[in-house]
């Protein structure tokens, strides 16, 4: 792995992180600028699609910011095969999807709705379709190009019930689990279905690149296995019987089809579902984010020990002055976290203040 300086170490890190384990210190993966790096312009939704889905320009858009940016403790260069969250909403035969520019390296889609009504338009998967030829095509040429130096990551097609309310909207979604529930439930299969293709696809295609192993573009988390992100947004605006009755189903498939299932925890919201998503057995990672407005996850603490205490490791993003009480409140047995630097000595510095703080 370029851009590293002991990967083979960092390798056996991971792997105990996914055991719950700690070898010599948790997990960290903190990355800083070398030097500033021009933003990217200001696309319009046409030219955001035509830029992320030529894998020339992804590819050396991604190479500069490899060439850029410091990499310390376990932190790793990861290739996002991006082409927007609940990607696999847009594998649906007539799809309507719209790019936008995100912050930094990325894309972000929206979708206007599609399935109007349940009888005419139920969601049936296009693999002749645009955004499934793409993908495919971009994780051939990433992989192609990147020759083992770096990773390419897993597409973020994570969440059934997020890539529904994609096609049919969210408010008219959550009437239909009163008023459609059975047929929701019946999309819901053909989603996981269409989930596991791709999943299937892309792992194929980039596996030897990836040496057989994976990676989830946005976070800076590596996998010995078949890994993607799970996910249900959707779920902070639902009761906990609902969250069990849509949800549930796909996550416990998923967390049988995946070696190495996470979970993104969006928000403090979704602490309701907690018990249940601890009831899943297979579930290794939970990873927390604290979403714009709400508190660090230092005040969420007893949460996260709760996620510890049932057996599953921790995936945090945090900001250096958050790094302490977190060491200090979990174990670092199964501790992972990333890290933002304004500066490479400071981020050597994160990494020893991790050394020092570790702890069983």
């Amino acid at each position: 792995m370029n851009y590293t300086k002991n990967w083979g170490k960092s390798v056996e890190r991971y792997k105990a992180f996914w055991q719950g384990e700690m070898l010599d210190r948790c997990c960290v993966s903190v990355t800083a600028p070398k030097r500033t790096l021009e933003p990217l312009p200001s696309f319009t939704s046409q030219e955001t699609l035509e830029h992320w889905t030529d894998g020339e320009w992804v590819f050396k858009t991604w190479k500069n910011y490899f060439e850029s940016t410091y990499f310390a403790g376990d932190a790793f260069p990861n290739l996002w095969l991006n082409l927007g969250p609940s990607g696999h909403a847009g594998y649906i035969k007539d799809a309507r999807c719209k790019f936008m520019q995100g912050s930094g390296l990325n894309c972000t889609t929206w979708y206007d709705n599609s399935i109007h009504d349940w009888d005419t338009d139920f969601p049936v998967f296009d693999p002749n379709g645009f955004l499934y030829k793409k993908t495919l095509e971009l994780a051939n040429y990433l992989a192609s190009e990147s020759k083992g130096e770096v990773m390419v990551s897993m597409p973020d097609n994570a969440g059934n019930l997020d890539a529904l309310a994609c096609l049919r909207g969210t408010g008219e979604l959550l009437i239909d689990f009163v008023e459609e529930k059975e047929t929701v439930l019946r999309a819901g299969k053909v989603m996981q279905s269409v989930w596991e293709q791709a999943v299937t696809d892309v792992y194929q295609i980039l596996k030897d690149n990836n040496q057989g192993a994976c990676s989830a573009g946005w976070l800076q988390v590596w996998s010995p296995g078949l890994m993607s992100q799970m996910q249900c947004d959707l779920s902070v605006m639902i009761s906990e019987n609902d969250f069990n009755t849509f949800a549930m189903p796909e996550l416990r498939k998923q967390c049988d089809f995946l070696q190495f299932p996470l979970y993104h925890f969006d928000g403090q919201e979704q602490r309701r579902h907690l018990q249940s998503l601890l009831s899943l057995e297979k579930l290794r990672v939970i990873q927390w984010t604290s979403v714009v407005g709400q508190p660090s996850p230092v005040e969420y603490l007893p949460t996260l020990q709760a996620m510890q205490k049932a057996g599953k490791s921790i995936f945090l993003m945090l900001k250096p002055y958050e790094i302490e009480p977190i060491m200090q409140g979990l174990s670092s047995k199964g501790l992972h976290f990333s890290v933002e630097a304004q500066s490479v000595e400071e981020a050597d510095a994160i990494v020893k203040l991790v050394e020092k703080l570790s702890h069983e």
